[in-house]
Order: C-alpha cells, then structure tokens, then sequence
C-alpha cells in the first residue's frame, strides 16, 4: 500500500498509490520503518545529550535529568496516546481511499491535543514540586528534577501538535518528512543545550535548567515546521488541511474509543516505569547515574522495534481500509521479523560492550560497575521487548485498544510495580532486584501482546 517517497508531494498525487499484491512484503514494512528508526534515534538521542553534558556539571544533575524525563512524560503520556488514535484513523481512511477524511480527522484531534494542553498547565504543572518530592528522592536529586520538569511541562503544547501531525503523515504513509524535521530540531537541541546548559557565546550557564530550555525551544521549532507542511497548498489539494472543522461528536467519540484506551495504556505502562525510576532514585546517587545510562541506552536499542510497531500499525490500517486484511497480517508478521533480528543483535551488543558504554557516560567506577551488570539484564528482555511492541503496534492498527490496556494494568500494577518493591526492597536487592522485575515484567508482556496478535481477533474489528 506504501511507497517510499522522496518528497511529501509524492504522496499528494490526486489518485494515490493503489495495493500491491501481495501487499506487506519486507520491503514495503522496512522502507516505512527505516525514517521511523531515525526519527526515533534522533530524538532519545537528545536524552543521551542531556545525560552526556549532566555527566559533566554533576552526578545528581545527571540522575535529576533522568527522573525529570521520565515523570514529564508520564504526565504527558495519557494525552499523547489518546491523540496517537489519530494515526489509527488516518491510515484507514487513506487506505479506504478517501483523503480529505483524514485531514477532517487531525482537526478533530486537535481537539483533544487543546483539553490536554489545559490540563497540563492548570492542573499538572502546580504540582510537579510536591508530586517530586513524595516519590521520596535525594533532596538534591528532588531540586534539580523538579526545575528541569517545570520548563519541560511548559512545551506541552508544542509536544501534542507534534504528535497530532506525525499522526497524520505517517497515516498518509509518509514517514520521511517527519524524520527530517525531527533531524533539524534535534540537531538545533544540542546546539542550544550546549549554549545554554555551560553558557557559551555570552550567554548565562544554565545549568540542569538550559537542556530543558533547550528542549523546549527545539520543539518549538518542530512544532512550526510541521504545520508549515500540514497547511501547505500541496497537502490542503488532497487532504483539505486548511479548512477548520467544527466538532464532530461523532467522530469525536470514535477517535476516543480507540485513543482513550491508548491514552491509559501509556500512562499505565510509563507509570510503572515511573515507580521503578523513583525507586531506584531513593537508593542513592550512584545507583541513579548507573540506571540512567542504561536507560538512556535501551530507549535507543528499542527504538527499531518502536519503529517497526509504527510500520505495522499504518501498514494494518491502511490494509485493512483497503478491505485487504491478509497483506495487514503479512505485513505485521514480516514487522515482527525484522525487529527480532536487530533488537536480539543488540542485546548481543549490551552484552560484549558493557563496560565501554557505560564509560562512555560516567568515569566514576562505581557507577561504570553497576551500569555494567545492569545491561546483562537489558540484554534478556530485548526480544520479548520487540515481540511485543510489535505486536500491539499490529493490532492498534486495527483499533485493538482495549484488551491490551487491560493486560497493561494488570502487568504494571499487579506484577511489575510489586515485583521492583519486593524484590528492590523487602528483599534488599536494591536496584538489580528491581531491575530483575523489570525483566520479567517486559518478557512476559511481550509473550502476551503476541499471543492476542495470534490470536486474529483484531482482523475483524470495525471503527
């Protein structure tokens, strides 16, 4: 159904690209996912950054920026997920071939991406200093954290344009433009977070505060971008972008059918991430730098499997809008493939160069030795990891939410969240008997997400 396009404009063409048969091949998955892979690089890349230069004002600034990260974007989770339905939306409406459909619905969820907007400044931001300071952190870990998410939370917005609009091209199946905007801010992000965070060209040393404030202007300048092309007269010819639409309820509740589900399924899944990082914050400072580089390093070695999961989720929608639900499941099953091969290779790698990655970020050796242990456990969990992240990018594709939000919540908070307690705390393994839950937490999900793509339901489903 996808082609890869030099250019937005191609896809723009007035009858658009018809099916392949047969559809989903490992060409079409690979030449979608590879700008998703990038995009993606790139942008955990900007948290690598952060630790990086924190690595060099101080050891709690470094495991702040980790905990800021963690808990500004689990706050912005829900809305984020909510608004990814937009994707879900997008490519079925351009799979069934009716394209100004798939403008009308970014308008909709621009919507959503407003409510989110006013929450998260009325409601959210009042209460990042308390909410930091209960999850029982270092007092200067708990300082530096709550300052970097104060100016973090004030993107938001910025934050939920992004996704309502990448929503919308990687629906239309153009995965390239986004990858390139993605590569100009990043690249102006570590720019100004130098500038900023040690005060170079006249201007003042920020600090732990500068590579948020260096964040935020980058997404600014994304954000800009991206409207830029989603109001051009070349996407409004085909897609009709430029005329706002008033509410549609009806619309409306369809998207939230399927974006609420996500938006809970986020929060809860980041929400135990969110626990685990508190936890291992409360063990002290070394402790923290040492789970913050690995950290930082599975978010880049997951990043194909994420990347893929998006692939399966445009190709099964379009697919199945296109009324061709076998070239949906060829495709996600050869998404499947290709994210086994590359995250079991880097789990390989996690393995054979511990110990340099972990110098890479930290010269303390403390911190080197507990990084080093800590990624032969992100080693274990890496194929589970892409089976199931897959997986249920394949089925959200179809508008499968529910069920794996379900299986989230129950995972999260039944067996991960007491696992890293019980296992970090009461039985005094600290940080590797949290990390030890985290494992079995993220494999056993992944067999479980897999097992409901097996299972074909989704192939059926109507939104």
């Amino acid at each position: 159904m996808v082609k890869s396009e030099d250019h937005l404009e191609e896809v723009l063409e007035p009858t658009g690209p018809g099916p392949r048969v047969p559809g989903g091949g490992l060409g079409e998955v690979w030449l979608l996912a590879y700008p998703v892979i990038v995009t993606m690089a790139s942008m955990s890349l900007m948290g690598v950054v952060d630790t990086l230069f924190m690595g060099r004002v101080g050891t709690a600034q470094q495991g702040a920026v980790g905990l800021g990260a963690v808990m500004s974007w689990t706050l912005m989770s829900f809305f984020n997920g909510t608004i990814t339905a937009g994707n879900t939306f997008v490519a079925q409406f351009y799979g069934a071939r009716r394209f100004r459909e798939c403008g009308r619905v970014v308008w909709q969820v621009y919507y959503i991406a407003v409510l989110a907007t006013l929450v998260v400044m009325l409601a959210v931001l009042p209460l990042v200093q308390p909410m930091v300071e209960a999850v029982g952190s270092k007092p200067a870990v708990a300082d530096f954290a709550s300052r970097y998410m104060k100016i973090r939370l004030l993107g938001a917005a910025f934050v939920f344009n992004n996704f309502c609009l990448v929503g919308f091209l990687r629906g239309i199946g153009d995965t390239r433009t986004p990858m390139k905007i993605t590569l100009l801010a990043n690249g102006l992000n570590v720019l100004l977070t130098y500038l900023l965070v040690f005060g170079r060209l006249g201007l003042p040393a920020l600090g732990i505060e500068g590579a948020a404030l260096g964040t935020v202007l980058s997404q600014v300048v994304g954000a800009g971008t991206y409207l830029w092309v989603f109001l051009r007269r070349r996407t409004d010819r085909q897609y009709a972008t430029r005329r706002p639409q008033a509410p549609d309820w009806q619309l409306l509740r369809r998207i939230l059918r399927v974006g609420l589900p996500m938006g809970m399924w986020w929060v809860l899944e980041m929400g135990g991430f969110t626990v685990f990082t508190m936890f291992v914050s409360t063990l002290g400072q070394v402790e923290l730098a040492g789970h913050q580089i690995v950290r930082q390093m599975v978010h880049l070695s997951f990043l194909p499997g994420v990347a893929l999961g998006v692939a399966a989720t445009t190709l099964v929608g379009q697919y199945l809008g296109a009324g061709d639900p076998a070239s949906a499941e060829r495709s996600a099953r050869n998404a499947i493939r290709i994210a086994l091969v590359i995250m079991a290779s880097m789990g390989l790698l996690f393995v054979v160069l511990r110990y340099p990655l972990a110098r890479l970020f930290n010269h303390d050796e403390r911190v080197v030795a507990i990084a080093a242990r800590l990624f032969l456990f992100a080693a274990v969990f890496q194929t589970f990891d892409a089976l199931g992240t897959v997986a249920s990018g394949a089925v959200r594709g179809a508008g499968d939410t529910r069920w794996p939000m379900v299986v989230s919540l129950l995972m999260s908070w039944l067996v991960f969240v007491p696992a890293v307690l019980l296992l970090g705390k009461v039985a005094g393994l600290g940080v590797y008997g949290a990390w030890t839950g985290a494992t079995f937490h993220i494999s056993v999900l992944g067999l479980l997400l897999y097992g409901r793509f097996r299972g074909g339901k989704w192939k059926y489903m109507k939104i």
